[in-house]
């Protein structure tokens, strides 16, 4: 049982539904209803834009088979270690996306995965050449450095998303998590750090 002594007030404009008591039917009529797409499948969506033009040689792939805590343990990842184990179980939701994008974008899927591998590529040479002085080997340079190689890779994805134009209104914290799933994908797939021996 509600007591009279509370009650609401509405001396504002208002364009929503406010109910104090109500003893009959409301209805509501929705004027505009926005329809947000996933974030992967738009994320993917921007970086098969930005890698259209890209052309590539696809090479052969190593069909070798490990274990993703193989590969954490081999590279030395510390900071992105729960993370991947995480978001790994959206491995499957970027997949299902980046085989619909490339069904209607022949060849979509393997260029925005090339793309990325270029930017780990470049940011493992960027790592390597600042210890180009050092008598380390490169696998133990990249198992030092894995944590800032995967950050270099995210940032990029990050800057070719935004420079794109194309994620709208998207908020900063969901383009982060959307670019958190793609870049476990990446990793799972291959594309940022080394294989495991």
């Amino acid at each position: 049982m509600i007591n009279d002594k509370y009650s609401v007030e509405n001396n504002g404009e208002n364009s929503g539904v406010m109910v104090a008591n109500n003893s009959g039917n409301i209805y509501v009529n929705l004027q505009k209803v926005i329809k947000i797409p996933s974030l992967i499948s738009s994320l993917i969506k921007s970086l098969g834009n930005a890698c259209a033009e890209e052309e590539y040689s696809t090479g052969e792939a190593d069909m070798h088979e490990y274990r993703p805590d193989d590969k954490i343990e081999y590279n030395g990842v510390v900071a992105y270690r729960d993370v991947i184990k995480e978001f790994s179980a959206y491995y499957l939701t970027c997949e299902n996306y980046l085989n619909a994008y490339d069904d209607s974008n022949i060849g979509g899927k393997a260029k925005i995965l090339k793309c990325v591998h270029m930017w780990y590529l470049y940011a493992k040479g960027e790592v390597l050449l600042e210890n180009n002085d050092t008598e380390k080997s490169e696998i133990d340079i990249i198992r030092v450095n894995s944590d800032r190689i995967i950050n270099l890779v995210r940032e990029r994805i990050l800057r070719v998303i935004q420079e794109s134009g194309e994620m709208g209104r998207i908020y900063q914290e969901d383009l982060e998590l959307g670019i958190t799933c793609f870049i476990c994908y990446c990793f799972m797939e291959c594309k940022i750090l080394e294989k495991p021996l």
